[in-house]
């Protein structure tokens, strides 16, 4: 690997927030320090009973002790093979005496904070539809050759310190309120995409649906060839038999990033993802929301905890093939399975 290589790598991670194109949606950018918009109603259908069959922990050994101190806010000092990790913990009302609970892990984008991603999901927590404990995890301020890129996804495998942090918490979360195994989800904005992506490939017998804004998946070809990032990305090669959905938004032809040998083009990405899942066996709803770099207001809060609520774990046939649900923006559609 050349230096160059890495430095260009660098510069196209870096698109996954402040350094992209930030598109028409400028006031309500959840990778900006710009007010958040206001949460809007959820929607109000009763969401699926919980199941308690757990299927695997993905965390082959955890400290209980450690799990202790876990509460609602911010968590700080978490250990996680010798590094220290943060995360913020939003959770349902009743913890402590309901459950198990559905969990959703919430990644942010470059440059931005978990306190800012945290609004994107926090006050669903109560959510009839599905009410859940939210993970949104802080980037470790990881570098390369001395450029930040928040988040280690060039290199993803089991021991990944992304996917690690992943499995302690889960373990954590099943010890001390008990985690629904049906209702595992993740969902990230642009350098947090590539973590739920990354997270889909190794982790996706146990993630139950996954949403992704302006991300790639590093193990699909189509997003590496006759590019820079070929040389750099280390991906396995995907071998998951759990038939997940995922909705894949983008922001159209303005979701660019522009490298001093190439441009990065998102739109692209979440095609090429689309028919790679497809083929794959996974139903998939591909959102252009035509904003550029960025989360668009209509597609939040309600609208994922009912997609997720919909897909629970083993889902082989999406109940949306038949119709998106009408809180869904027009702009999305659905694609199933081949």
């Amino acid at each position: 690997m050349t230096r160059t290589l890495v430095v260009t790598l660098c510069l196209a991670l870096a698109s996954c927030g402040e350094g992209g194109s930030p598109g028409a949606d400028t006031d309500v950018q959840m990778d900006t320090e710009a007010e958040p918009d206001q949460a809007t109603d959820p929607v109000t259908d009763p969401w699926l009973d919980p199941v308690t069959e757990v299927p695997g922990d993905p965390a082959e050994e955890f400290d209980p002790a450690a799990c202790e101190p876990f509460a609602a806010g911010l968590n700080s000092g978490f250990m996680v093979d010798g590094t220290a990790r943060q995360f913020y913990l939003d959770l349902p009302e009743g913890a402590e005496f309901g459950g198990p609970w559905p969990v959703i892990f919430n990644w942010h984008g470059m440059g931005d904070t978990a306190a800012n991603m945290r609004l994107l999901l926090s006050g669903e927590v109560d959510s009839p539809v599905m009410p859940f404990i939210l993970v949104t995890p802080e980037d470790t301020g990881f570098s390369l050759l001395g450029l930040p890129v928040d988040w280690y996804v060039h290199e993803v495998n089991d021991g990944n310190m992304e996917v690690r942090l992943f499995d302690e918490v889960l373990s954590c979360l099943d010890y001390r309120w008990g985690v629904n195994w049906d209702h595992v989800h993740s969902v990230g904005f642009s350098m947090g995409g590539f973590v739920t992506d990354a997270l889909g490939t190794v982790r996706g017998e146990v993630v139950a649906s996954l949403v992704t804004y302006s991300g790639a998946y590093g193990c699909n070809d189509a997003n590496t060839a006759g590019s820079v990032l070929a040389g750099v990305i280390s991906w396995p090669e995907y071998s998951v038999t759990n038939p997940y959905a995922q909705i894949l938004a983008h922001g159209g032809t303005a979701d660019v990033y522009d490298l001093v040998l190439e441009t990065l083009h998102f739109d692209d990405f979440a095609r090429n993802d689309a028919a790679f899942l497809n083929e794959r066996g996974h139903d998939v709803i591909v959102c252009d929301h035509g904003g550029g770099h960025t989360v668009p207001v209509d597609l939040r809060g309600p609208v994922l905890v009912r997609f997720f609520a919909d897909h629970p774990l083993g889902t082989a046939d999406s109940p949306y093939s038949t119709g998106l649900p009408t809180e869904f923006p027009g702009y999305c559609t659905f694609q199933g399975a081949l």
